[in-house]
């Protein structure tokens, strides 16, 4: 494996070809960096808490919810809790592991660790720079997938699996 390219957030390898993935012969390049959280937090009036943000990759905002990094040497439970804190200005009682996988399993390297967070508090009410916090029921969110640009596959499955797991502590969104 040879590093390619490298950033602070990211770094692209190059991976040779094995025949066992019947692949052909041409090089692999996949993205890693570090593990991510991604949280799917309620409200006491079962509204979600969502950040708007502008990204550069998609060229406009996009509707998300809270995530972020996990630090060299944390655990992605201590790594969600001060990302849910950093972007939203709440912090949770509750918190409850939903499992991890990979996002874009087709070039990234990297594990998401999905928690559901519930019984929340707004500590701080400023939300971190370039955030805007949206409080969304779910209605609206059934609306905006169905109307609004679709950048949301993170949240939708994170979402879906969280209903899976917590069952009627969701509200109903489909």
């Amino acid at each position: 494996m040879k590093r390619l390219f490298e950033t602070p957030w990211f770094a692209i390898e190059e991976v040779p070809s094995q025949p066992e993935w019947h692949m052909g012969t041409a090089p692999f390049y996949r993205i890693t960096g570090p593990d991510h959280i991604l949280v799917v937090p309620l409200t006491a009036d079962r509204r979600l808490v969502m950040v708007r943000q502008f990204r550069p990759a998609r060229g406009r905002f996009t509707l998300e919810f809270p995530a972020g990094a996990v630090d060299p040497g944390e655990t992605p439970e201590a790594a969600v809790r001060r990302e849910f804190e950093e972007e939203t200005g709440y912090v949770a009682a509750e918190w409850v592991s939903l499992g991890s996988s990979g996002l874009a399993n087709h070039r990234e390297a990297q594990t998401c660790h999905l928690f559901f967070a519930c019984d929340l508090t707004l500590r701080r009410p400023t939300p971190e720079d370039g955030l805007e916090i949206v409080l969304i029921s779910p209605e609206a969110l059934r609306h905006h997938v169905l109307t609004a640009d679709r950048d949301m596959m993170a949240p939708l499955g994170a979402l879906f699996i969280a209903k899976l797991v917590l069952g009627p502590r969701l509200p109903e969104f489909w």
